[in-house]
């Protein structure tokens, strides 16, 4: 009898075991069989609401809540602290650990001084415990002197020159570069011809070489070049006298320049280059004052006055 009824038990929980492995379990919500204290977890219970199947958990316990703290072992910067105090739910005795302290490291004590090119060592003691870190200090480097030349640069050749170190007497060898070409008078082998550049060679006064440039006369205004206020000037001159028609403003000299160049050089029986030489430019002046009754010296410094004005303008 006792065999069957165990039988009978046994499939019952099979059967209940399965149906709960076959359901989608809704649960309802948490319910409290005990509840937590500082001693004691909370247990909780939840029920399927379709089946039997049931679940719990157990919560953490509540913090003790302490009454007067003793400390029993004071902290150092070596080892933790403790304190005891009776936990005034429980009158249990409650044990808790007080951090160690920060060592108190005193100013840094050179054991190895640095040099040059070794790092030296500082270590610091704390006043606490006596123990001692320890930091790593930086090389110096070297403190280098004023350079002694051993072998003077030319222009054709780097010199050479030696630094000495101030703190431990290495030398090192520097080089120095070599210098510019001390460039002589230029003599001209030739002239300036209308659009055709001159020729000046220049020899340098320490290694003999000569170095060759196409040029024109100084003052020469020709296409191409760097705008300028001498460009201005002319173009202002060459409009007066009803040559020029193109754009004043920008100091360019361009083809349009160029072609009044020549014309007014035809004008005056001078050879057409459209390169205004000093001798065109000379030509130019005596025109235009005899157009304008006005002095090109005088218009000249008239024109740096007002620049000079605007300029103190701008800077007030």
């Amino acid at each position: 009898m006792k065999k069957r009824l165990c039988l009978i038990l046994t499939l019952i929980a099979v059967l209940a075991s399965s149906a709960a492995l076959a359901c989608d379990h809704k649960f309802g919500p948490w319910k409290t069989k005990t509840s937590a204290t500082c001693t004691r977890q909370e247990h909780q219970f939840r029920y399927c609401q379709k089946c039997d199947h049931w679940e719990q958990r157990r919560t953490a316990k509540l913090p003790h809540t302490p009454g007067e703290m003793t400390v029993t072992r004071e902290a150092t910067c070596t080892q933790t602290g403790r304190q005891e105090t009776i936990c005034q739910v429980c009158n249990n005795k409650v044990i808790y650990t007080i951090n160690k302290l920060e060592h108190s490291y005193g100013e840094m004590q050179v054991t190895k001084e640095p040099t040059c090119t070794a790092t030296g060592t500082g270590t610091y003691t704390c006043a606490g415990c006596g123990g001692t870190k320890r930091e790593t200090l930086d090389k110096l480097g070297h403190d280098w002197g004023e350079m002694q030349v051993i072998k003077e640069p030319t222009c054709e050749k780097n010199g050479s020159g030696e630094k000495t170190c101030q703190r431990c007497d290495k030398v090192t060898t520097e080089q120095i570069d070599r210098i510019e070409h001390p460039w002589g008078e230029w003599t001209v082998t030739r002239e300036p011809q209308g659009k055709r550049k001159g020729v000046r060679v220049s020899t340098c006064t320490m290694c003999a070489r000569e170095h060759e440039e196409y040029f024109y006369w100084e003052g020469t205004l020709y296409e191409d070049m760097e705008a300028c206020e001498e460009v201005i000037r002319m173009q202002e001159k060459l409009a007066d006298l009803g040559i020029y028609k193109g754009n004043i403003r920008s100091g360019q000299f361009g083809s349009l320049t160029t072609d009044a160049v020549a014309r007014f050089q035809k004008s005056v029986q001078l050879k057409e280059t459209g390169v205004a030489d000093p001798a065109t430019l000379e030509a130019l002046d005596i025109a235009w004052e005899k157009k304008t009754g006005k002095k090109a010296a005088d218009t000249l410094n008239q024109e740096e006055m007002e620049n000079a004005d605007q300029a103190q303008e701008i800077a007030e």
